[in-house]
């Protein structure tokens, strides 16, 4: 049987492959023609447009990383008080409810209502540090609700409650007027309440104490300010100030040691900050900014 044998390729077949060929190889090799003037402002901007989300998110990230270690400040603090403060006062309880015990029946009816006043007293104290670190937890975890406020006319009614108690102390207050910020009129009004309290109670009875509430200028930002002429502090204790649960050394006005930390609180979730500027004998002056 005859096999047929396959034409060989003409050679007009053999151009047309070699021009195919020759084709496919210019493609794989040839240099891309640079964008268009529109299509490399559109990749700027998209490349501008990823800048600014990961700048934001790199923002996001350290203010997490700070609210993180402000948190385990708070928590520390926390438990210090739990394991101090607390535990003092039920060892107080503790000792009276020995005492008690180990009384004959004669003196237990003399002694023990004296005792159980202190007992009651120690469960008072230790009800108002509770109180104490709610109020200080809900600060942190409540909404900013944000708004016009008048903070001249808070500071007058702070006042104004302040001088109302009959054993008051009588000092001059200067409150300048007009002060106005967006903020949240509650919170603020927890950070005046502290601050030009803080200037009464630690003037305690000086004669001739001077307490003024203002506004100035600080890197370039409206710094609101509670100034009083009171004894001051060592500046080389500042830093503990605005710490919860920190005294400083000698101070013998009551408290648990928490308002300057809700203030710093406060004005940390308002986007701003807190100082303050002292010098011995001389008075001192706490600053605070908010954006």
């Amino acid at each position: 049987m005859a096999v047929n044998r396959p034409e060989k390729p003409t050679d007009e077949f053999l151009e047309l492959r070699h021009q195919a060929e020759e084709q496919v190889r210019l493609s794989n090799t040839r240099v891309q023609a640079p964008p268009s003037r529109e299509e490399a402002l559109r990749l700027v901007h998209e490349l501008q447009v990823h800048q600014i989300e990961l700048q934001m998110q790199n923002a996001q990230l350290a203010q997490a990383r700070d609210e993180l270690e402000a948190a385990n400040i708070d928590l520390e603090a926390f438990n210090y008080t739990l394991a101090h403060d607390l535990r003092q006062h039920l060892m107080t309880i503790n000792g009276y409810c020995q005492l008690i015990q180990s009384l004959s029946g004669a003196e237990r009816a003399e002694k023990s209502l004296e005792y159980l006043e202190d007992v009651y007293q120690g469960t008072l104290s230790m009800s108002r540090l509770i109180d104490t670190l709610l109020e200080f937890s809900s600060v942190a975890n409540g909404e900013v609700s944000r708004q016009s406020v008048d903070l001249s006319a808070i500071a007058e009614a702070v006042v104004a409650e302040l001088t109302q108690a009959a054993d008051a102390p009588r000092y001059t207050f200067h409150i300048a007027p007009g002060i106005l910020v967006d903020a949240d009129p509650d919170l603020l009004r927890v950070v005046l309440d502290n601050l030009i309290g803080n200037a009464c109670k630690y003037c305690g009875n000086r004669e001739g104490v001077v307490i003024e509430f203002g506004v100035t200028s600080a890197c370039g930002k409206q710094a609101c300010f509670v100034r009083d002429n009171g004894p001051g502090f060592d500046m080389e204790l500042a830093g503990k100030l605005f710490l919860p649960f920190q005294r400083l050394p000698g101070t013998k006005v009551e408290g648990h040691g928490i308002g300057l930390a809700t203030v710093e609180r406060i004005v940390r979730r308002h986007g701003g900050r807190v100082w303050a500027e002292s010098e011995k004998s001389k008075g001192a002056t706490f600053f605070f900014t908010l954006d």
